[in-house]
């Protein structure tokens, strides 16, 4: 009789077996099954240590890269060498694929043993599609494998150099012209706004002495109604507008 352990254990393997097997081959019912009915199974590990990630990355196979992220598929996990699912999927050139893991909370930034990055993969697989998508994403075009190699020093073919320096100019052209934008324009809408400010002050100022002036005349007459020639001598400094209200109101008066 057999000991049942082993048996358990034998089984386990077995649907570890095939549930990297469903996710290299691209089978999403089997993966989906598989992973519902034993769910510690999503980050069993091969004899490679690798996990079902890692091979549906490798195979570019999005929508099971999908499931497995959102199914508590281990998504920083590494593989021999410390490799990790972004970096299998950038090897192959498989930018969706990198898309999800960077969306699933992957590190654009992250290494393997050797230093390799996802740019490190894609440039020296010429990955045209991928390295301009990890450009525009931020990826570091100077960082350095553990040989002293940046990205750039494994360019293989004049198209790529070519678009490396093209991405290069536009991207510091953005920057450029996103800095003039943020030095310039709240300098100017601030200096607009003090001046308007100084102006609203300064009519404001003009308005209340000449208010001030009336109360003061009113008081030391006596008169209970005013009238034009009790108006203050218009001064050569003050504001026509102000003047020009205080006449107006004077007027209803006299009138009602």
């Amino acid at each position: 009789m057999g000991n049942p352990r082993t048996a358990s254990k034998k089984k386990n393997e077995g649907a570890d077996s095939e549930l990297h097997a469903a996710a290299r081959a691209g089978d999403l019912p089997a993966v989906q099954w598989i992973c519902s009915s034993d769910p510690p199974a999503v980050n069993s590990r091969d004899k490679h240590s690798r996990t079902p990630l890692h091979l549906a990355a490798w195979s570019g196979h999005a929508e099971i890269v999908s499931y497995l992220c959102k199914n508590k598929a281990d998504v920083g996990a590494s593989a021999m060498d410390d490799t990790g699912a972004i970096h299998f999927a950038s090897q192959k050139g498989h930018t969706e694929v990198v898309r999800i893991l960077l969306s699933s909370g992957v590190s654009i930034k992250s290494i393997n043993r050797k230093g390799m990055s996802p740019l490190h993969f894609a440039i020296q697989g010429s990955h045209i599609e991928l390295v301009k998508y990890l450009i525009r994403k931020g990826a570091n075009l100077s960082s350095k494998n553990k040989t002293g190699e940046t990205p750039l020093d494994l360019i293989k073919s004049e198209e790529m150099r070519s678009l490396i320096n093209e991405l290069e100019q536009s991207l510091k052209n953005k920057d450029q012209t996103t800095r003039r934008g943020t030095d310039e324009f709240p300098l100017k809408s601030s200096n607009a706004e003090d001046v308007k400010d100084v102006h609203a002050y300064s009519s404001s100022d003009q308005v209340d002495t000449d208010i001030d002036a009336d109360e003061k005349r009113e008081k030391r007459k006596g008169d209970d109604d005013i009238t034009q020639d009790s108006l203050p001598v218009p001064d050569a400094k003050k504001s026509k507008v102000s003047l020009a209200h205080l006449l107006a109101e004077d007027d209803i008066e006299e009138e009602l």
